[in-house]
């Protein structure tokens, strides 16, 4: 009778056991210094680069600002606007580069990122476009202007860090404007308005 009362009580524990759901993440995807839901963040970026068959356009810092509609444990979503500016290296504000011309980078517009945890990997993408003035590097007087945009893929590389790689394409400006380039570089993501109280991106 023991010995049946004893594999019963072991029957229903593996009962309970199964039925039990897993335990699920809690918690939004990216967290602030205090563990909390921010509802903008600011993303710095020291090394984009747009690599086309023209020139290299690099700006030494590009500054975003992203509102966050969505951050739940899995998934995050936002929208937002930034800047270019300054030639590299020296330089930390006015003008970018691309090649030997100028550039003024005069609108950066982030209409979409998207990332979403899979395991132990953060992917997604980012839908942006940006343009830009290219400028004579004698006069500073503008020769073309330009937009480029396009979703290209984004992934978590550190704490706080995420890389963008990928292709964009020419949407407006004329014959001194390239067709296409390639994107890349890294983002170290902050609180809002911060460049030294980095948020956590799980």
């Amino acid at each position: 009778m023991l010995k049946k009362l004893t594999l019963l009580a072991m029957s229903v524990g593996a009962l309970i056991a199964f039925a039990a759901p897993a335990a699920q993440a809690t918690g939004p995807l990216i967290t602030d210094g205090e563990g909390k839901s921010p509802t903008y963040i600011t993303a710095v970026g020291t090394n984009i680069t747009t690599h086309t068959t023209n020139a290299t356009l690099e700006c030494t810092t590009v500054d975003l600002t992203i509102h966050l509609t969505e951050n739940a444990n899995t998934t995050a979503k936002g929208h937002g606007t930034g800047t270019g500016v300054g030639v590299p290296p020296e330089d930390h504000d006015g003008h970018c580069k691309a090649g030997s011309l100028f550039v003024d980078i005069t609108s950066v517009t982030v209409s979409d990122i998207h990332l979403t945890k899979h395991g132990t990997e953060t992917t997604g993408t980012a839908t942006f476009s940006y343009t830009y003035d290219l400028l004579n590097s004698d006069t500073k007087t503008v020769i073309a202007e330009c937009t480029f945009g396009g979703t290209v893929p984004v992934k978590k590389t550190g704490a706080n860090e995420i890389n963008v790689l990928g292709e964009i394409k020419k949407t407006a400006g004329g014959l001194f404007c390239p067709s296409a380039g390639t994107l890349t570089g890294d983002f170290d993501v902050y609180e809002h308005g911060s460049e030294v109280d980095p948020v956590t991106i799980h």
